[in-house]
């Protein structure tokens, strides 16, 4: 499909499946719609993925364009609006554009899902102390190269330990991330704002959620699933004991999401 023309910059957009509802998925940071596709897998009607500015596909507009959660969130809006999305998902920093979109329009989805919250409110973040490092690295090195530090890590090392195919894993994430855009989008969120000011806002929206997080994890903190769990009005919690444990089974955690965005399926 070719780039579709955005608030900034062209973007990357695939449709898959037909018919009512129309969900968006949105990814997260460093990631792209090639990873995100298979959230949907089990989720009916129209499904929209895209790549957010300077990820995947998409183009890579200058850094003073801006690549914040703002930003994000008006790659998200514009594609939402332009395919008539009624409801959404957003994983990471996806999650953030989706909330920040929220503030303003509360009403905008029938059913949100939020996969591993980074942030809400809170300005304190682990992000700021990493993503400027791996931003440049992947300035410095061959994509190659990267992948062998990351995998090489030692906080890397216990989820390999657990779970060895993830090395791979890794590796492809890494040799598929856009080497211009993803170092500028790390470096506006490791100083940019979080993605809501005023928490109590996110009480006006009445749209059922679902949260799913892991305990563990030093950039998706349980407790930022757990309190914006508290913080949306009509929103269920979801915590994995572990990093990524969710995925073990994929075929049930993406039942899992499914079911919740179009219920009407299982009717």
């Amino acid at each position: 499909m070719p780039l579709v023309d955005g608030p900034d910059c062209r973007l990357n957009v695939e449709v898959t499946g037909e018919g009512d509802p129309v969900t968006v998925f949105a990814h997260g940071i460093t990631s792209s719609l090639q990873e995100i596709a298979a959230f949907g897998w089990r989720t009916r009607g129209t499904r929209v993925m895209f790549d957010f500015r300077g990820h995947g596909l998409s183009e890579s507009p200058p850094a003073e364009t801006g690549y914040d959660t703002p930003c994000m969130r008006r790659d998200l809006e514009f594609v939402a609006d332009a395919y008539g999305a009624t409801r959404a998902l957003g994983v990471s920093m996806g999650g953030g554009a989706l909330l920040n979109l929220l503030v303003d329009r509360p009403d905008r989805f029938e059913r949100l899902v939020f996969f591993i919250p980074a942030r809400t409110d809170a300005n304190a973040s682990v992000a700021g102390e990493r993503y400027p490092e791996m931003a440049r690295l992947l300035e410095a090195m061959p994509l190659e190269k990267v992948a062998d530090v990351m995998i090489d890590a030692p906080e890397s090392q216990p989820l390999f330990a657990a779970r060895p195919a993830w090395r791979d894993l890794i590796r492809a994430r890494v040799l598929r991330m856009n080497a211009t855009g993803v170092p500028r989008a790390l470096r506006a969120f490791s100083a940019g704002r979080p993605p809501v000011t005023d928490a109590s806002i996110l009480g006006r929206i009445a749209a059922p959620a679902l949260v799913l997080g892991h305990e563990n994890d030093p950039i998706h903190p349980a407790e930022v699933a757990r309190r914006l769990g508290e913080l949306l009005p009509n929103a269920e919690v979801r915590i994995w004991p572990e990093p990524l444990g969710m995925l073990d089974d994929f075929s049930a955690f993406a039942e899992t999401i499914g079911l919740f965005l179009t219920p009407e399926a299982a009717a």
